[in-house]
């Protein structure tokens, strides 16, 4: 006869991370995708992108109402000097506005008037911003 099969749980240290509220409305996020950063640089989850000349890059005020496409980090991604990392986004769907990140928020700057300036170039790529009471 075999050998006795031990149905012992594996124990890990893997957590799950807490919700962290980027996702919003009933749409929620409508479509991801694998895309190519290509600016060197620390991005974190929620990161507004815009498509570059070779792959997608921090969003700019002036860029993202001409930008061909758009879209959200699904994850936290570091690029470094002459590379590329492949990630994912969010290509469409409804966002809380106080957690998606501005690439190009200054300090000076008040976080509603960004959300205000760039909702319209979102819109029209089906990217949402809601305002959320948390």
């Amino acid at each position: 006869m075999g050998e006795a099969v031990s149905f012992e749980l594996v124990h890990n240290d893997l957590t799950v991370p807490p919700p962290d509220n980027l996702i919003a409305g009933n749409l929620g996020a409508a479509y991801v995708d694998v895309i190519k950063v290509s600016a060197k640089g620390e991005y974190k989850r929620g990161t507004l992108l815009m498509s570059g000349s070779d792959g997608y890059v921090a969003a700019t005020k002036e860029g993202l109402p001409t930008a061909g496409s758009i879209c959200i980090l699904t994850d936290d991604v570091a690029v470094g000097e002459d590379e590329y990392a492949d990630t994912t986004a969010y290509f469409q769907g409804e966002f809380n506005d106080a957690r998606v990140i501005f690439p190009f928020e200054g300090e000076e700057d008040s976080h509603e008037e960004l959300v205000e300036l760039v909702r319209e170039p979102l819109i029209r790529h089906k990217i949402f911003l809601r305002h959320m009471h948390l």
